[in-house]
């Protein structure tokens, strides 16, 4: 007789499996040329369109520093707002969600990373992208003054591994 919790192991074990296989495989990020062809290198720079996985993503600019016009949404002593334009593209048959806090993160040349910051600075990129389609909007960061050498990290699916490196500087 099958029981439900034969079946529940069952199901446990065939998810364990798929992610399992799924997590081996390595995302290859790929620089995309004008003509739509594409060669696999491992750092990028601004105005770069990388392919990685079923995503495209190019940072369109910097500012670094980011000065707000509003007094409450500064940075804190000793630090500096960055905010990145960047455009993500889902090159998938189905809708995805962006998320900067999943999908992005900002490291400087000592290998520390830094977190989203709330500022004024535009549009966020999160939400949800039809099959196809684009959506451009902004991540910030605070970072301390003497950071230097920032990187965009991209990595956006959650089961494969590799990411994309994008020179800010």
């Amino acid at each position: 007789m099958f029981s439900f919790r034969k079946a529940a192991i069952a199901a446990v074990a065939v998810l364990a499996l798929g992610a399992t296989i799924a997590s081996g495989e390595e995302d290859k990020a790929e620089k995309v040329g004008a003509d739509g062809s594409s060669q696999e290198q491992s750092e990028f720079n601004v105005g770069d369109t990388v392919k990685l996985g079923d995503w495209q993503v190019k940072v369109y600019g910097v500012e670094d520093p980011y000065v707000s016009s509003n007094e409450f949404m500064a940075p804190s002593p000793g630090n500096r707002h960055v905010v990145v334009d960047a455009e993500v593209t889902n090159g998938s048959d189905k809708p995805q969600v962006v998320s900067s806090v999943m999908c992005f993160e900002l490291r400087d040349d000592t290998n520390r990373s830094y977190d989203i910051a709330i500022t004024d600075g535009g549009k966020s990129l999160d939400g949800e992208i039809a099959a196809g389609a684009a959506r451009r909007g902004n991540l910030a960061y605070e970072v301390p003054e003497a950071a230097k050498n920032l990187q965009l990290q991209f990595k956006c699916d959650l089961l494969g591994s590799g990411s994309a490196m994008i020179n800010l500087s």
